[in-house]
């Protein structure tokens, strides 16, 4: 089985592109988050259409996929991080291309529903995604400093200790 590939790093004063692959969004909330990714010196940037509503997803299937592409192909964004997850990802799997996801090798950072974009993208791609905290809700300022920290290379990861938290035991992975 071919390696897991790490995507780039985002640079420090990198661009994220906001991505709504899923549920509709609360246009309060993305703009919150995106203040605070601008506060902590990254450009954002996002499309016109990001607040569309088809029932209760993000805009149509083809919106949402198009956007997905269009921040893959963009060669000034550095990241992609998704506005929400909910329901709606596994709708669009079938549109997405690998060969532009494995060129692109950029960082891809969502959870919930996104959980099936992350997976998509490494069983069909072999890189590595980040299950981490979207726009849909505020972090506490360490956890959001933890997560420019993963992204940009810094990352200080945490070390389990042994009685911390539920005793001891063995792990074993790849």
């Amino acid at each position: 089985m071919p390696r897991l590939r790490k995507p780039r790093a985002l640079p420090r004063r990198g661009t994220i592109g906001l991505a709504a692959p899923a549920s509709a969004l609360d246009m309060e909330r993305v703009a919150i988050g995106e203040k605070r990714w601008r506060d902590a010196g990254f450009d954002v940037v996002y499309r016109d259409d990001i607040g569309a509503r088809h029932r209760y997803l993000a805009g149509d299937d083809a919106r949402r996929a198009a956007e997905l592409h269009e921040l893959w192909e963009n060669p000034r964004l550095d990241a992609i991080v998704c506005a929400r997850g909910g329901w709606g990802c596994h709708r669009i799997m079938d549109r997405l291309d690998a060969e532009l996801v494995r060129t692109a090798a950029k960082p891809l950072l969502g959870y919930s529903d996104v959980t099936t974009l992350l997976l998509w993208q490494r069983r069909a791609v072999r890189l590595v995604g980040f299950h981490g905290p979207m726009l849909e809700r505020p972090l506490a300022d360490d956890e959001f400093e933890a997560v420019v920290e993963m992204l940009t290379g810094r990352e200080r990861l945490p070390v389990a200790r042994a009685g911390a938290e539920g005793g001891g035991g063995a792990a074993e992975g790849p």
